[in-house]
């Protein structure tokens, strides 16, 4: 018995209905939409070209974005190059179907207050044993506010609600990619800081000291480490307090707020 289709997470907003070949003005395109053969490209083979093609992201990162694994984002792919092959190169109509709800995350073409993030988001009020939350830290008492420059880890093991121990461990920064400083700068027009090509391993490089901590706490970060800290499979907060030990009870507490609008 075939496996239900997983939910496509689809962010872009269409804004054509249609691409004609070789209409040169309205009343040819309404020939070729009479009698030509027509090829549609569903939501999300656009959301994959727009996200492999246009924002050039992996796709492992471009998976995780539409909450689909790495093998079903790129046999979408595959379907959705083609497609637009099929119709460039046999002069077929090109129609594209826009996305309807209840197949997104959210409706298509939300305004603009829908998409914002919740600045009041918190975490739940913390309990389990053992549990170890890292910090970036450049003095070992303050929360850096770079991800990426931030020279060490402050990790805090939680015990039934209280700091049982401190631990200070090493970051690699930026320092240490030597050769891809200039690089690792680059923004992506539409998909923020920290998609370029490498960044992904550089994350995955930073995190590996703190693969046993369950949340990482930053003062700021681009929206690339942010996924990449999420695909290692710990939970990134952004924060607007200063102080290690002021976040730790708040976040023991449930009322360590994550502010993803700090994302860059």
């Amino acid at each position: 018995m075939p496996r239900p289709c997983c939910v496509r997470r689809i962010a872009s907003e269409i804004r054509a209905c249609s691409i004609v070949p070789f209409a040169e003005d309205a009343e040819l395109a309404q020939q070729l939409f009479g009698g030509a053969d027509l090829v549609a490209l569903e939501p999300d083979e656009i959301e994959a070209l727009r996200l492999a093609d246009l924002e050039s992201l992996y796709q492992e990162q471009a998976a995780r974005m539409m909450g689909i694994s790495r093998q079903t984002f790129g046999r979408i792919l595959e379907r959705a190059h083609k497609k637009v092959a099929d119709a460039l190169l046999n002069g077929k109509a090109l129609k594209i179907e826009r996305a309807k709800a209840p197949c997104l995350e959210r409706p298509p073409f939300a305004t603009d207050s829908e998409r914002a993030p919740d600045i009041h988001n918190s975490i739940k009020p913390q309990e389990s044993k053992d549990m170890k939350i890292a910090f970036i830290s450049d003095d070992g008492k303050t929360i850096s506010r770079h991800f990426g420059r931030a020279a060490y880890y402050v990790v805090l093991t939680i015990d039934n609600g209280k700091v049982v121990q401190r631990e200070q461990r090493p970051k690699l920064g930026h320092g240490h990619f030597a050769g891809q400083h200039e690089a690792h700068h680059d923004h992506d027009a539409s998909g923020g800081h920290g998609f370029e090509p490498g960044a992904q391993e550089r994350h995955a490089s930073m995190v590996q000291p703190i693969l046993d901590c369950e949340t990482l706490v930053a003062g700021g970060m681009g929206a690339g480490a942010y996924a990449s800290i999420q695909g290692a499979g710990i939970t990134p907060i952004v924060t607007d307090m200063q102080l290690i030990d002021e976040a730790a009870t708040a976040y023991v507490a449930g009322t360590l707020a994550n502010h993803q609008e700090y994302l860059h």
